[in-house]
């Protein structure tokens, strides 16, 4: 408040140096008009609630004597909160630039609540270096333990480097380092593990051409091959797929072994007339049976070798 009404010139309307009673005529009317534009300035500034003490106010320094006397802190106070804030920041996961201007905030806060000498004479010069030096110690202590390294090489530096010259140091080393973690969070399968998903690849495009199902091809139909003792329909109340196949069933009268064919078996009815044919025995019938089960195991994709 105070920057922005000397930025105004009108801060003498709330320090008690510019009152009324000093101009006389069209100057005691220009007051007027001055001291009700900062009347109206604190009232825009101030909270809801404090408005009835500005509505039927006159004077711009008496609304300031009263906020002063009401709400005005300690300094000692204030001092405290700031040393203990400054001695607790740490970088963490801020960037260095990040924590740097968060600490530079509460130093400059701290300069103008407590500002030291600011004398250019040969007695005020040890207090202003050891002041320097201070802010150096401080934003070095609470780096990261990555750079260790690079606080190391700072305080050895002769002659001692102000804190603006370390924080280009660091901010250098800092921006060699991005790239490696930023190519580390891109990559996909550093991700993948990091977040513990499993990598699953997807069929796509693949559609059978004999039940019109997606995900598998035609010489993988379940329909043709057989179901798997474990399947289960995703359709509530069906079968699978209507039919019942000699690998997947269990018959009680009939027991038989399942056939290594690399995946290729026969459906019930192609079982039944296979055994049809073996059955025939006469000689006449031979040539012709055996034509017939070439062309049926052929129908069911199994390769016979004679």
């Amino acid at each position: 408040m105070k920057l922005a009404l000397r930025g105004k010139s009108k801060l003498g309307f709330v320090d008690g140096s510019c009152v009324k009673s000093m101009y006389k005529g069209a100057l005691a009317e220009q007051w007027g008009k001055c001291n009700a534009i900062v009347l109206s300035w604190i009232g825009s500034t101030v909270s809801n609630e404090l408005m009835p003490s500005i509505v039927y106010a006159s004077n711009a320094n008496k609304v300031w004597a009263d906020f002063q006397e009401r709400f005005d802190r300690s300094n000692l106070t204030r001092i405290y909160h700031l040393w203990t804030a400054i001695a607790t920041l740490r970088q963490g996961t801020d960037s260095v630039t990040s924590y740097y201007l968060k600490m530079k905030d509460l130093w400059d806060e701290l300069d103008i609540i407590a500002p030291l000498t600011s004398c250019d004479c040969e007695e005020s010069r040890p207090s202003v270096e050891l002041l320097k030096n201070i802010h150096l110690l401080q934003f070095l202590m609470e780096l990261n333990e990555s750079y260790g390294n690079i606080r190391s090489n700072v305080l050895a530096k002769r002659p001692v480097i102000t804190v603006n010259e370390a924080y280009d140091i660091v901010t250098q080393e800092e921006s060699q380092r991005t790239p490696e973690v930023t190519d580390t969070l891109n990559d996909p399968l550093t991700m993948l593990a990091g977040k513990g998903y499993e990598f699953k690849p997807k069929r796509i495009g693949l559609i059978c051409d004999h039940c019109g199902y997606k995900g598998h091809l035609k010489e993988n139909c379940y329909k043709i091959v057989g179901y798997p003792p474990d399947f289960k329909s995703k359709k509530k109340g069906q079968n699978s797929g209507g039919k019942t196949y000699v690998n997947s069933a269990t018959s009680e009268e009939n027991q038989v072994p399942m056939l290594p064919t690399q995946g290729n078996f026969f459906t019930e009815e192609q079982y039944k007339q296979l055994v049809n044919l073996l059955q025939k025995t006469t000689i006449d019938e031979c040539f012709t049976n055996t034509t017939c089960i070439f062309t049926l195991m052929s129908n069911a994709g199994v390769s016979a070798q004679v």
